[in-house]
């Protein structure tokens, strides 16, 4: 489509003249992607406008394979974002260098806030890029130490997200969780350490106390109660593991997906589970 904008001059005669200009959905999609990158949200409407009388398409991709939504994600901008979406936004578009899509951006630069904007939008939370990751698998990253008015600060939450179907997650069930979700159960601990596997998760405070949840067939979860370890009940919570330890202050612990393994302060090994696979 083309677009005929007249444009008149003044004479002394008081003549007009004009002449036409042809604009092409190539200069309007240029237009949208400097909007979205540096410019405001009417500069935003004005360039859907400007595209939707040209026959552009708002999924238009620049020389690195980038859509606006991409570009509007990693600006962190949730009107531009709101607009976009409004407009007819693809949030499942991949890239052209990782196959991320706008929600793998969102996570990965922890722009939450865009994220369930997305989410609500339809974005797919297991459509995987060239690497076949989901957007879920970008959201985990090191934990940071945090210093405020010069004293130390340390990370105590928990969270959980994933496949629970063996209730590891700790959540009190087996769903799917999608996004990361607070586990409450631990009575205000401090916790230090946690290690995951496929059947169960096992966390350490800073007091060197153990808690395990999940699925115990075998006895990887520590406890004695035989519902639990022959594996007709399943832990849905986290609960700590007071049989065998003692008053052992655990330092480290591993997570295998039959067994247990924690160290002790003063160097000692504790194992628990299948002696089976303990070799």
């Amino acid at each position: 489509m083309v677009v005929e904008i007249g444009i008149s001059s003044y004479s002394g005669d008081v003549n007009f003249t004009s002449r036409t200009e042809k604009v092409s959905p190539s200069v309007s999609h240029k237009d949208l992607w400097l909007a979205v990158r540096e410019g405001s949200l009417a500069d935003v409407d004005s360039a859907l406008t400007l595209l939707k009388k040209t026959g552009g398409t708002v999924n238009c991709r620049n020389r690195f394979g980038l859509t606006p939504l991409h570009i509007a994600t990693w600006r962190n901008h949730l009107p531009i974002i709101q607009r976009l979406v409004a407009a007819g936004a693809d949030p499942d578009a991949k890239d052209g260098e990782s196959g991320w899509s706008s929600l793998h951006r969102a996570l990965h630069f922890g722009h939450l806030a865009v994220a369930s904007i997305l989410l609500q939008s339809g974005a797919s939370i297991t459509l995987e890029d060239s690497k076949c990751r989901t957007p879920i698998d970008l959201l985990s990253g090191p934990v940071l130490k945090v210093f405020e008015s010069g004293l130390d600060s340390v990370a105590t939450e928990v969270f959980s997200w994933g496949s629970g179907v063996n209730y590891q997650l700790g959540t009190g069930n087996a769903h799917i969780q999608k996004l990361p979700s607070k586990l409450d159960s631990f009575h205000g601990s401090i916790i230090k350490l946690i290690s995951a596997a496929k059947f169960h998760s096992v966390a350490v405070t800073a007091h060197g106390k153990v808690y395990t949840w999940g699925f115990g067939r075998g006895g990887r979860l520590g406890h004695p109660d035989f519902d639990i370890h022959s594996g007709q009940a399943a832990v849905i919570t986290t609960r700590q593991v007071t049989f065998g330890l003692g008053a052992r202050r655990v330092k480290a612990i591993a997570a295998a997906k039959h067994h247990t393994v924690v160290a002790t302060e003063v160097g000692e090994v504790v194992t628990w589970g299948s002696t089976h696979w303990l070799y």
